[in-house]
């Protein structure tokens, strides 16, 4: 898939803009502070309907203004579709060809991204949720249905909370919500391990091609152990019954995979406790990589986000990237200061956004004309009702 055509209104501090974007590197450049992120960020929020930062929707919404919109054309193997996220306040909607989406798997089958960014570098250094949150964020991408896996598991957890923080729980209902628990927990630990396993290999590869040696270590732990799904549940409810005294006592669940972790070792050693800060960009950006090869060779072609690239690469590396990445093709879109520091792209099939301000510039040898408008205009509402999400 391509994203051939990217419109957004009162987007972070982005002005107006409507972009085509039917090219295979769209390298966005400029000082730094002039909006390269933020327009980013507009790509993966249309992509995953989420911020790329961690922001609350209401700061992707330009100061001053009670609403923003992100609109983008993309072209796949089943044709172009329309893409469309409104945000108002604390709420977004989402809308695929016009139409409200009410089923969150048919518009991710229209578009995914995987993105590398500074800030990534907490996978590898900061607490196991941002472990598990990538983690849980490449199933989604590999298979948008995860989401529900994450949901029901996050819903029963939730319910549980709330039980043991009243503190007298019935034991009753404490006992089918630890069955829940168990059956819920364990879907979601086997394809976070069927992922892994998935992607392992890759991970090596990807960090040899870019490090040059080191061997790579990754170790999934769990409390949900076992070969298939049923043991998992089982083994579980051993030990959450087991828990069920401290549990109470202390007000909150302690057995389950939100306490789960991926151990990542480079020879032999844990990178977190003594990687240093080269390692861990190398070791998070073969983490990625690993994703969209593990894609690729699915057969779907996710966009892949560098975020301020020449920063967190040098040259050589980031050239060794560029180079992997055209062999992959998939759309790139990278942001940098440095257009320069990427080395040779190829001149037919790359975008060149300047970016001055929060102002988007377009720079190409040959024109990229934007086609026709389905929504005749993205200030017109798209027609029908759009459901929330989120």
């Amino acid at each position: 898939m391509r994203l051939v055509r990217l419109v957004a209104q009162r987007f972070r501090n982005l002005e107006p803009f409507d972009l085509a974007t039917d090219a295979r590197f769209v390298v966005v450049h400029g000082p730094n502070a002039q909006g390269k992120t933020n327009l980013l960020e507009a790509v993966w929020t249309l992509a995953t309907l989420r911020p790329i930062r961690g922001h609350k929707t209401r700061e992707l919404i330009r100061w001053g203004d009670d609403e923003a919109t992100v609109v983008g054309w993309v072209r796949g193997e089943d044709g172009r579709s329309q893409l469309r996220v409104d945000f108002g306040g604390v709420r977004r909607k989402a809308s695929l060809d016009g139409q409200p989406v009410r089923d969150l798997p048919e518009y991710f089958a229209c578009i995914r991204a995987i993105s590398f960014t500074p800030s990534d570098a907490t996978i590898v250094t900061d607490a196991p949720v941002f472990r598990r949150a990538w983690l849980d964020r490449a199933a989604f991408t590999a298979r948008p249905t995860h989401l529900a896996r994450v949901r029901d598991y996050e819903r029963t957890l939730a319910q549980k909370a709330a039980l043991l923080r009243d503190g007298r729980p019935d034991v009753g209902v404490l006992d089918v919500l630890d069955d829940q628990l168990a059956r819920a927990g364990a879907a979601l630990v086997e394809a976070r391990v069927t992922l892994l396993r998935e992607l392992v290999p890759h991970v090596r590869t990807q960090h040899a091609a870019l490090a040059g040696g080191g061997d790579v270590g990754v170790r999934y732990r769990t409390d949900a152990d076992g070969d298939d799904v049923p043991m998992r549940a089982a083994r579980l409810r051993e030990k959450l019954q087991a828990a069920r005294v401290e549990e109470v006592r202390r007000r909150r669940s302690l057995v389950g995979p939100h306490g789960d972790d991926v151990r990542l070792l480079l020879d032999g050693h844990p990178v977190r406790q003594f990687g240093s800060r080269g390692q861990v960009r190398t070791l998070v950006l073969a983490m990625k990589l690993a994703e969209l090869v593990a894609a690729r060779a699915r057969g779907d072609r996710p966009m892949f986000l560098l975020d301020d690239l020449s920063s967190e690469l040098d040259r050589d590396r980031t050239r060794r990237l560029v180079h992997t990445l055209g062999e992959l093709d998939v759309q790139v879109w990278i942001s940098t200061t440095d257009p320069d520091h990427l080395g040779a792209l190829p001149g037919a099939d790359t975008l060149r956004i300047g970016m001055r301000g929060g102002a988007p510039e377009p720079v190409r040898n040959e024109p990229i004309a934007a086609g026709p408008d389905p929504s005749n205009g993205i200030a017109e509402p798209v027609p029908g009702d759009r459901s929330e999400q989120g």
